[in-house]
């Protein structure tokens, strides 16, 4: 694989992402659901991590019929990187922000009549907008027994045009199937009776990552998967087609080294404690760039475990070399990722801190360069 074209980033700690493993893995969801469904590829929190217009590049060339963000800044960021897909926007933005969704061409979730307002206040010919749903995340949506009501209210306004209406299911753990269907039930329930009024619902977006990887019945006629294109799946769910991590590394630079002998003063308000000489090493990464969440507790140099020494400063981080004796400024450390047979896996990082898989690299600060590789 190579990297695409780009300048050596200043500091010499990277996230390194594979974007042959997302083209694969939009491929893979499209094999599940069929020809037939909409996929709105989902790049929120910034392409949980990776990059949101990179990643969307790529799902979109690959099969995506659209992509979905969480975020209204996120969606002009893609207008501006070039973008010209439709773009979801999940609801996560005040009725204010109505004149800016339209102006950069993206297509706004509501779960409340004032908001329906603020967009036929400013809308200039049809608009259209999805519905949110709340089946039982009981987070934002409009409550499902309230929906049929609330929904034709919002299309009495002036120019508003359902073009959806989209849900996100709680996912528990068990996986119970009657837990899914219940809340499916609730769902169709209100496509079903608008349906009946009259009031046509052409995208039915249901199914995210949990519920396309667990529940088919659950797709109907479009879904939204988010973590599954990264190539994160929990413990106990099974994918029935092979997925890709697109993280590879999470690499940075030895670039200071000293030889610490025993304090024999002060030895109770040291830093940390010398109880026996050491080889201390410094890399150029710390809890700015969000390193008090992605460490597993050691590093791997030159093939071999280092273990951090205290908790990561603001820009900095101590590791303890004494048992990597050749270690030399400028030596490779993999905080995430593979070195020759040894390796620290994103799984391995979740578990010291006891995080979901998905915030691993969403915890990866802005600073830290974002090195693209592919085929090519």
């Amino acid at each position: 694989m190579t990297a695409t074209p780009s300048p050596s980033p200043p500091r010499p700690t990277t996230l390194e992402i594979d974007l042959d493993a997302a083209a694969a893995n939009i491929r893979a969801v499209r094999r599940m659901v069929g020809p037939e469904r909409k996929i709105f590829a989902v790049i929120k929190a910034d392409g949980y991590g990776h990059g949101a217009a990179e990643m969307g590049e790529v799902f979109v060339a690959h099969g995506a019929d659209a992509l979905a963000v969480a975020d209204l800044g996120e969606g002009i960021r893609l207008r501006r990187r070039g973008i010209t897909a439709p773009v979801l926007v999940y609801p996560n933005s005040l009725p204010s922000a109505a004149a800016e969704t339209l102006a950069h061409d993206l297509v706004p979730t509501l779960v409340d009549l004032e908001g329906a307002q603020a967009y036929a206040a400013v809308a200039t010919g049809p608009c259209d907008v999805f519905v949110k749903i709340d089946v039982g995340l009981e987070r934002l949506g409009v409550p499902a027994e309230q929906a049929v009501k609330t929904i034709a209210a919002m299309l009495e306004l002036p120019h508003l045009r359902l073009a959806g209406l989209c849900a996100h299911p709680h996912a528990p753990d068990d996986g119970d199937p009657a837990y899914a269907e219940w809340q499916l039930g609730r769902f169709t329930g209100v496509v079903d009776e608008l349906e009946a009024r009259g009031v046509r619902v052409p995208i039915r977006l249901f199914a995210a990552s949990p519920f396309v990887l667990r529940f088919p019945q659950t797709y109907l006629n479009a879904v939204d998967p988010g973590r599954m294109l990264y190539g994160i799946t929990f413990p106990g769910e099974t994918s029935p087609v092979p997925l890709q991590p697109t993280l590879r590394a999470l690499t940075t630079r030895v670039i200071a080294l000293k030889e610490l002998l025993p304090r024999e003063r002060f030895a109770e308000v040291a830093p940390f404690p010398v109880t026996v000489p050491m080889r201390l090493g410094v890399v150029p990464m710390g809890s700015a760039d969000g390193l008090l969440w992605l460490h597993a507790g050691r590093v791997l140099v030159r093939g071999r475990s280092a273990p951090l020494v205290g908790a990561p400063s603001l820009e900095h981080t101590r590791i303890d070399l004494t048992g990597v004796p050749d270690a030399r400024v400028g030596d490779e450390v993999v905080i995430i990722g593979r070195q020759g047979a040894a390796e620290i896996t994103v799984a391995e990082v979740a578990a010291h801190h006891g995080l979901g898989l998905h915030h691993i690299a969403t915890a990866v600060g802005p600073r830290v360069a974002r090195v693209y590789r592919r085929s090519t």
